[in-house]
């Protein structure tokens, strides 16, 4: 158990050499591919429940869950990974899940507009909404949740 222990605190040192932006690509590339996946899954889930007619409500379902369940992973790695945070946890989880209910608040509207509109597959919509979130998540934690 020391020897892991010390590979983890070696490993540590080298990862908090890095540039932050560096951090922040390859912990909310986790992120945002655990996110991803979370919500494809709980969409097939969920077509398969209410039938493949409600694709806009079966998305819609699987996004709020996958909002839920990823953002505290989310949270979690951003703060000590990417932006090493020291500060009150309580304080900074709340601005954290403000930050994630504000883009959960612009994602659900534009993941149905994709969906019902374009008729775009969830797979795509998720992944072109993905581009904006990933550069605006940033910039709100930078400056915001963990400042």
């Amino acid at each position: 158990m020391n020897v892991l222990k010390q590979i983890y605190y070696y490993l540590e040192r080298i990862w908090f050499q890095w540039p932050q932006k560096l951090r922040f690509l390859f912990v909310g590339g986790f992120n945002t591919v655990f996110a991803y996946l979370l919500l494809n899954l709980l969409n097939i889930f969920f077509l398969r429940l209410f039938s493949e007619n409600s694709e806009a409500f079966s998305a819609n379902l699987a996004l709020f869950l996958q909002y839920m369940i990823s953002i505290n992973v989310s949270v979690i790695t951003m703060r000590y990974y990417v932006f090493r945070s020291h500060g009150k946890m309580l304080k900074e989880w709340l601005k954290a899940w403000s930050v994630y209910l504000f883009i959960y608040l612009i994602n659900a509207p534009v993941l149905t507009f994709f969906i019902i509109n374009l008729n775009w597959s969830v797979w795509l919509a998720q992944g072109v909404y993905l581009i904006f979130s990933t550069i605006l998540t940033f910039i709100l934690h930078k400056y915001y949740s963990f400042a």
